[in-house]
Protein backbone atom coordinates (compact mmCIF):
# COMPACT_ATOMS: atom_id res chain seq x y z
CA UNK A 1 0.00 0.00 0.00
CA UNK A 2 1.30 3.14 -1.12
CA UNK A 3 0.44 5.30 2.54
CA UNK A 4 -1.14 3.12 5.01
CA UNK A 5 -0.93 6.50 7.65
CA UNK A 6 -4.01 8.33 8.13
CA UNK A 7 -4.49 11.18 10.84
CA UNK A 8 -7.59 12.57 11.66
CA UNK A 9 -8.49 15.50 14.08
CA UNK A 10 -12.39 15.39 15.47
CA UNK A 11 -13.34 18.64 17.00
CA UNK A 12 -9.63 20.07 17.13
CA UNK A 13 -7.84 22.18 15.15
CA UNK A 14 -5.13 20.30 13.16
CA UNK A 15 -1.50 20.79 14.78
CA UNK A 16 1.34 20.48 12.28
CA UNK A 17 3.91 19.52 15.54
CA UNK A 18 2.18 16.73 15.96
CA UNK A 19 1.27 16.01 12.31
CA UNK A 20 5.21 15.39 11.99
CA UNK A 21 5.27 13.53 15.48
CA UNK A 22 3.13 11.13 14.07
CA UNK A 23 4.70 10.77 11.15
CA UNK A 24 8.18 10.00 12.34
CA UNK A 25 6.39 7.30 14.61
CA UNK A 26 4.99 5.57 11.94
CA UNK A 27 9.03 5.38 10.35
CA UNK A 28 9.87 3.75 13.54
CA UNK A 29 6.84 1.57 13.42
CA UNK A 30 7.79 0.67 9.70
CA UNK A 31 11.45 -0.14 10.50
CA UNK A 32 10.20 -2.84 12.88
CA UNK A 33 7.49 -4.08 10.15
CA UNK A 34 7.59 -2.89 6.74
CA UNK A 35 4.80 -4.62 5.51
CA UNK A 36 2.13 -2.08 7.99
CA UNK A 37 -1.20 -2.16 5.57
CA UNK A 38 -3.38 0.26 8.45
CA UNK A 39 -1.80 3.03 10.16
CA UNK A 40 -4.42 5.44 11.54
CA UNK A 41 -4.22 7.80 14.27
CA UNK A 42 -7.08 9.29 15.50
CA UNK A 43 -6.99 12.53 17.81
CA UNK A 44 -10.42 13.76 19.28
CA UNK A 45 -11.86 16.12 22.18
CA UNK A 46 -13.53 13.76 24.22
CA UNK A 47 -15.68 16.75 26.11
CA UNK A 48 -17.32 19.96 24.27
CA UNK A 49 -18.93 21.88 26.72
CA UNK A 50 -16.51 22.35 29.43
CA UNK A 51 -14.72 25.57 29.89
CA UNK A 52 -11.91 24.10 31.68
CA UNK A 53 -10.31 20.19 31.91
CA UNK A 54 -11.08 18.90 28.84
CA UNK A 55 -10.22 15.67 28.10
CA UNK A 56 -8.62 14.38 24.61
CA UNK A 57 -7.52 11.22 23.32
CA UNK A 58 -5.71 9.55 21.01
CA UNK A 59 -6.14 6.21 19.32
CA UNK A 60 -3.94 4.27 17.47
CA UNK A 61 -4.54 1.68 14.87
CA UNK A 62 -2.31 -0.83 13.45
CA UNK A 63 -2.69 -3.28 10.89
CA UNK A 64 -0.43 -5.87 9.95
CA UNK A 65 -0.98 -8.81 7.85
CA UNK A 66 -1.17 -12.26 9.59
CA UNK A 67 -1.20 -10.44 12.74
CA UNK A 68 -3.57 -9.44 15.27
CA UNK A 69 -4.41 -6.04 14.83
CA UNK A 70 -3.81 -3.34 17.25
CA UNK A 71 -5.60 -0.79 19.42
CA UNK A 72 -4.52 1.70 21.65
CA UNK A 73 -6.25 4.48 23.65
CA UNK A 74 -4.86 7.12 25.48
CA UNK A 75 -6.90 9.90 27.35
CA UNK A 76 -5.23 13.04 28.60
CA UNK A 77 -6.12 16.08 29.55
CA UNK A 78 -6.59 18.54 25.90
CA UNK A 79 -3.19 20.48 25.07
CA UNK A 80 -0.40 20.42 22.95
CA UNK A 81 1.98 18.79 25.13
CA UNK A 82 -0.30 16.33 27.14
CA UNK A 83 -1.45 15.04 23.34
CA UNK A 84 2.24 14.73 22.27
CA UNK A 85 2.85 13.15 25.67
CA UNK A 86 -0.31 10.22 24.60
CA UNK A 87 0.75 10.05 21.01
CA UNK A 88 4.30 9.11 21.95
CA UNK A 89 2.66 6.73 24.86
CA UNK A 90 0.76 5.09 21.61
CA UNK A 91 3.11 4.62 19.62
CA UNK A 92 5.30 2.95 22.72
CA UNK A 93 3.38 0.79 23.32
CA UNK A 94 1.96 0.20 19.43
CA UNK A 95 6.19 -1.10 18.85
CA UNK A 96 6.43 -2.94 22.06
CA UNK A 97 3.02 -4.85 20.84
CA UNK A 98 4.35 -5.45 17.57
CA UNK A 99 7.88 -6.41 18.93
CA UNK A 100 5.83 -9.11 20.30
CA UNK A 101 3.83 -10.02 18.04
CA UNK A 102 7.27 -11.30 15.32
CA UNK A 103 8.86 -12.59 18.60
CA UNK A 104 5.78 -14.88 18.86
CA UNK A 105 5.82 -15.87 15.45
CA UNK A 106 9.15 -16.17 15.20
CA UNK A 107 9.06 -18.92 17.85
CA UNK A 108 6.67 -20.35 17.28
CA UNK A 109 8.09 -21.44 13.56
CA UNK A 110 11.30 -22.81 15.35
CA UNK A 111 11.89 -26.09 14.59
CA UNK A 112 14.24 -29.09 17.23
CA UNK A 113 17.29 -29.81 14.82
CA UNK A 114 18.56 -33.38 14.57
CA UNK A 115 21.28 -34.28 16.76
CA UNK A 116 24.74 -35.96 14.33
CA UNK A 117 21.98 -38.94 13.30
CA UNK A 118 18.20 -39.21 12.46
CA UNK A 119 16.39 -41.80 15.15
CA UNK A 120 16.25 -44.55 12.30
CA UNK A 121 20.20 -44.30 11.55
CA UNK A 122 20.88 -44.63 15.74
CA UNK A 123 18.68 -47.74 15.83
CA UNK A 124 20.41 -49.30 13.05
CA UNK A 125 23.50 -48.44 14.57
CA UNK A 126 22.56 -49.74 17.95
CA UNK A 127 21.66 -53.00 16.57
CA UNK A 128 24.73 -53.92 14.68
CA UNK A 129 26.86 -53.46 17.98
CA UNK A 130 24.30 -56.71 19.85
CA UNK A 131 25.05 -59.72 17.39
CA UNK A 132 22.51 -61.51 19.04
CA UNK A 133 23.98 -64.59 16.95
Amino acid sequence: MQNPLEITFHDMHQNATIETIIQEKFEKIKTISPDVTKCHVSLEKLSKHHQSGNTSCARLDLKVPHFEDIFINEKCVEGEGPLITAVNKIFKRGQILLREEIKRRQDSHRVARPGKYSVEEKIEEDDEDFDLT
